[in-house]
């Protein structure tokens, strides 16, 4: 099992195997699907290479330009590569003893971040395997600085992750209402402001369900007012800073006391690599006081102090060692390109007559619905297929069809060929 010739074979084997498997994504389907007994019954090989093609056989092929799913994305190349070099190296970053180089790329990493988010100096992240870490590690910060506060108020749309935050804090998440737009109802949390002192509000850029963008500006104001601290849960959305064409979208979330920020959504990194960044750093710090002097001494490059984990994976070299190759070009042309993709399919959408917009969509989440079928059976009957991958969710008690445009394959003619799937699996049986 240690690197020796035929362990190099193998990864010589393996890496081949991986390239074709890309390269020849169309000539399979998107799933092949099987339940879970089928599958358990499958597993196993006579060889390493058997093992690892029934890995391929049997995955979702995020690569595949029909995938239009969940909000995981198909990584570039680049980071794939990162990502076996830290797994070989195997450095853990929450001590810089531990990982020297590591720790500064991570604090490199998390500056580069802010400054794209607008964030002063004085502001301090690390990397978290999420956004639902890092929705943790923001009102943990929250908390520190309003010890005495038990409510979070957040949109009725936002993650589910933000209630389990705040009741692993032993506190309470009070929703309010969002408006015909899907963003938080601006009007509705000035109302409730009135009569509660949260501990942080919480708005949303990229939601889970429509993708839509709350006005940071309009909640940051009433952040002021009420004096308190605003979190932005923009896991998906907050890499649209780097679009000239879709940075509006986040507009103020400089203002933003801290943010979510998840590179392996819309950066194109392999699971796992999220970050957290707060504007005043002091709060994330006093939030991760610990005396652990086996551990943290030789000064204040100690990641560690300032999150949950102690095993920390250095997860921002994926990050960092793309941007050193290629820069932001191709995540860029990627934002653009998944978003002219939505687009594509909503003026499809529009100018059909069997399905339904739900909603105008702002970035690359569209959810709509076919007039006369059962929806959540059609998008069974679609995945089964193998022909297309999405999702569907409830809005307003109704359940839709939802696609994330992820994949920067994906073509007008593949969003044409799932509009036909569906339409076959609505068709009567």
């Amino acid at each position: 099992m240690f690197f020796d010739a035929a362990t190099r074979a193998l990864a010589h084997e393996v890496v081949d195997a991986l390239f074709d498997h890309v390269e020849q994504i169309e000539s399979r389907p998107v799933v092949d699907w099987h339940d879970a007994e089928e599958l358990r019954a499958r597993l196993g090989g006579t060889n390493a290479m058997d093992c690892v093609r029934q890995l391929l056989d049997h995955s979702i092929q995020l690569h595949h330009p029909s995938y239009m799913g969940h909000q995981v994305c198909p990584p570039f190349a680049i980071a794939v590569i990162a990502d076996m070099v830290i797994s070989t190296l195997n450095q853990s970053t929450a001590v810089w003893e531990m990982s020297p180089i590591g720790t500064v790329i991570e604090q490199e990493m998390i500056r580069w971040l802010a400054d794209r988010a607008g964030y002063p100096p004085a502001a301090l992240g690390t990397a978290v395997s999420g956004g639902s870490a890092a929705n943790l590690t923001a009102l943990l910060a929250a908390r520190a600085k309003y010890p005495d506060r038990r409510v979070v108020v957040c949109g009725a749309d936002t993650h589910y992750s933000v209630a389990r935050a705040a009741a692993i804090m032993g506190a309470e998440a009070v929703s309010v209402p969002t408006n015909a737009a899907h963003r938080m109802d601006v009007d509705a949390l000035d109302a409730l402001l009135a009569d509660v002192k949260p501990m942080a509000i919480v708005a949303t850029s990229g939601s889970t369900a429509t993708g839509s963008f709350d006005d940071l500006r309009a909640i940051a104001a009433l952040r002021d007012r009420h004096d308190t601290w605003l979190h932005v849960d923009a896991a998906h959305g907050a890499s649209v800073l780097l679009s000239p064409s879709l940075k509006h979208l986040v507009d103020g979330l400089d203002r933003a006391d801290s943010l979510s920020w998840d590179p392996h959504k819309m950066m194109w990194m392999p699971l796992s690599l999220g970050a957290v960044l707060v504007r005043d750093g002091v709060w994330l710090r006093r939030a991760f006081a610990a005396d652990a002097p086996y551990l943290f001494h030789g000064g204040s490059g100690n990641i560690g102090e300032m999150t949950i984990q102690c095993s920390k994976r250095a997860d921002a070299i994926k990050l960092w060692l793309t941007l050193q190759i290629a820069g932001t070009e191709p995540i860029v042309r990627a934002l653009d390109h998944v978003t002219a993709m939505t687009r594509y399919l909503y003026e499809c959408v529009l100018a059909s007559d069997d399905f339904e917009a739900m909603h105008e969509p702002e970035f690359n989440i569209f959810c709509f619905r076919h007039r006369s079928g059962d929806n959540a059976q059609i998008r069974e009957t679609v995945i089964r297929s193998g022909e297309a991958w999405i999702t569907s969710t409830l809005l307003k008690g109704e359940r839709v069809l939802r696609v994330t445009m992820i994949n920067p394959r994906t073509q007008r003619e593949h969003v044409d060929a799932l509009l036909d799937a569906v339409r076959r699996a609505a068709l009567p049986r």
